[in-house]
């Protein structure tokens, strides 16, 4: 089968987008988006099948809105519908057909059935969307590091404050980065009332607007239930407490527009404190894993909400007693003496605590690695006839890497330039003799040969293997795979950008919280002492590494910490420029981290302070 360079080159870019996208409904428009323009169809359509019939998920072009959630016989997909040519494609994953794609071409009168050619022309392409369904598939099924993030982040910023509205708008916030809404509110619940505290991206909330009190009210009654209420379809209630809820609020909900919702009572053994509300314009707005992440932001709001609540109560008068009487103190002693004294005290306190510098953190075991890697694969199979690089070469991006053996498309190149030759000499042979049709014919002969030649061209630049980014070889002895088959896609070589590199350093436990992304870091490497190099901090690890020798305690340590465990490090990153190669990969070097300023007196009681808050809470844990 041979393909006009436009259809060639549409495949390759649609394959392509497919390849990074991870939204299903994206991703399948991209295809059949592909497979309208390859095939000339008037529209395309996706097709999920259960038993022994099919159901349209997502149609494109004429009559789509028609096609969407209609379902026909297995059996009918590729039948003939009236007025038109129709032609589908199974799409495989793991031996299992997990739908159809399905191509419509009206029939008038220059529209023609399609041939066989673009029955293989569809399942190349339903083979590209299966390869991007199971790779967008695999990615989502593996991505979980993000929850864990936002869930770490809600516990560290709602851990800062006991400032309860700052609480509460930090929770509704951060609920942002888990689920995607159009209304986010987190209200207090009280004797069966509901108060809204804080909106999602609101720095204030006016309680007597209509709209808050309409969220009020259906605050209060999911409150009333004291279990996660989950309105996926205002238009299509799936279930007996969702028709009740509608039954009291679908005019409202009509009224913002809403189709669904989430809402998420927060409750603890002493009753519940409030509740979250997510609604969403668009129905089935949150996944199963998104319910999930947001119950688990609820039950950490909950906790806050409670501790913030329980200090507002801590009652304060014997310390502003105390201090009253420290006041009366102060003022008895003479006018000149307090005068003196104060001065001499702000200045004091001026030098140890406003002149501040920035603290530098040690960063232990630095090592030097390659940014990012990227792996050469051929786009066609060939046996390896050249290698031009050698490991540790420094390439550039574009530059040529490797050849494979190139006879057999050569000797097509050489055929397909010899029927456009031979074509061109017949089409001339014609116009001397006058024939106007044979030279007709010949002249679209030779515009095929053309472009079977240009075909031919391209497939000739695929068999050079290119660096698709600037870095150093660091497969090691390439020329050893000189002769070796290499299939369409396998692994050839792998480089290593060296243009930026990763420095890998670990910060003990005592010191990673001063350590921020963004922090820069001075290093020195021992190969170049004149230098002083600078990078940023750009990942820091959640997951400790032992550090310390097995069974030495951190109260060993010249710290002074007071705990028994191990001492240990976090691992952290830090981008290091690397423009002219001086730095290579696996070089040692001796770091800093540069943190956010500290004063004297910071620096100072840093430890000690340290110590006597282990103390004080060993104290309270030993009660």
């Amino acid at each position: 089968m041979e393909l006009s360079q436009g259809v060639l080159r549409g495949l390759v870019q649609a394959a392509l987008d497919m390849s990074g996208e991870l939204d299903q409904r994206i991703l399948l428009t991209t295809s059949l988006d592909a497979a309208r323009t390859a095939l000339g169809a008037d529209s395309g359509s996706f097709w999920v099948p259960s038993e022994k019939q099919a159901t349209c998920q997502l149609a494109t072009g004429h009559g789509a809105e028609a096609l969407r959630g209609s379902t026909v016989p297995l059996t009918a997909l590729d039948s003939v519908a009236p007025h038109s040519h129709t032609l589908a494609a199974p799409v495989l994953s793991g031996g299992r057909t997990v739908g159809y794609l399905r191509v419509v071409r009206d029939a008038h009168d220059d529209a023609s059935p399609f041939a066989a050619s673009d029955q293989a022309l569809l399942a190349l392409l339903a083979d590209s969307t299966a390869s991007a369904l199971r790779t967008a598939a695999r990615i989502k099924a593996n991505d979980r590091s993000g929850d864990l993030t936002l869930v770490e982040e809600l516990s560290r910023e709602i851990g800062s404050s006991l400032d309860l509205d700052r609480v509460l708008q930090t929770v509704v916030n951060i609920a942002a980065k888990a689920v995607r809404f159009d209304l986010g509110a987190l209200a207090l619940y009280e004797n069966g009332k509901c108060d809204i505290r804080a909106v999602a991206g609101a720095a204030a909330v006016d309680s007597n607007a209509e709209e808050m009190q309409d969220l009020a009210f259906r605050a209060a009654w999911a409150a009333g239930t004291g279990e996660m209420f989950y309105l996926s379809d205002r238009e299509a209630p799936g279930s007996d407490t969702e028709r009740i809820f509608l039954q009291f609020f679908d005019a409202e909900l009509a009224k913002v527009e809403m189709q669904s919702g989430l809402y998420l009572p927060l409750r603890d053994e002493e009753g519940i404190v409030g509740i979250l509300l997510l609604e969403a314009k668009t129905a089935e707005f949150a996944s199963v894993r998104e319910r999930e992440l947001a119950r688990i932001l609820a039950n950490q709001a909950t906790v806050a909400i409670r501790n913030a609540k329980l200090y507002s109560q801590v009652p304060l008068a014997e310390a502003l007693g105390a201090i009253s009487a420290k006041r009366a103190e102060f003022f008895a002693i003479p006018l000149r003496r307090r005068t003196i004294a104060g001065v001499s005290a702000a200045i004091a306190l001026a030098l140890v605590t406003l002149v501040q510098w920035p603290l530098r953190v040690v960063a232990d075991t630095p090592v030097f690695r390659p940014t990012s890697f990227a792996t050469v694969r051929p786009l066609v199979s060939g046996t390896v006839d050249r290698v031009l690089v050698r490991e540790g070469s420094e390439v550039i991006a574009g530059a040529p890497l490797a050849q494979l053996r190139d006879i057999e498309a050569r000797a097509a190149r050489l055929s397909a330039a010899a029927t456009v030759r031979a074509a061109e000499r017949e089409a001339g042979a014609a116009a001397s003799r006058g024939d106007a049709a044979g030279q007709r014919l010949q002249d679209i002969r030779a515009s095929s040969a053309r472009a079977a030649l240009t075909v031919r061209d391209e497939a000739l630049q695929t068999l050079t293997l290119r660096a698709p980014v600037s870095g150093s070889v660091l497969t090691a002895r390439p020329e050893l795979l000189i002769d070796t088959k290499l299939r369409a896609g396998d692994a050839f070589v792998v480089l290593g950008r060296t243009d930026t590199l990763d420095l890998e350093f670990s910060v003990e436990q005592r010191e990673i919280a001063r350590v921020r992304v963004g922090d820069i870091v001075r290093i020195r490497v021992d190969a170049l002492p004149q230098r002083t190099i600078e990078g940023r901090v750009t990942w820091i690890g959640t997951l400790p590494q032992p550090a310390s020798p097995a069974g030495t305690p951190a109260s060993a340590s010249a710290s002074g910490s007071t705990s028994d465990a191990p001492l240990v490090h976090f691992p952290v990153r830090a981008l290091v420029p690397n423009a002219d190669g001086a730095i290579k990969p696996g070089m040692g070097a001796n770091a800093r981290v540069l943190t956010a300023p500290a004063s004297l007196a910071e620096r100072l009681l840093r430890t000690p302070v340290r110590v006597m808050r282990l103390l004080w809470w060993r104290m309270w844990s030993w009660v």
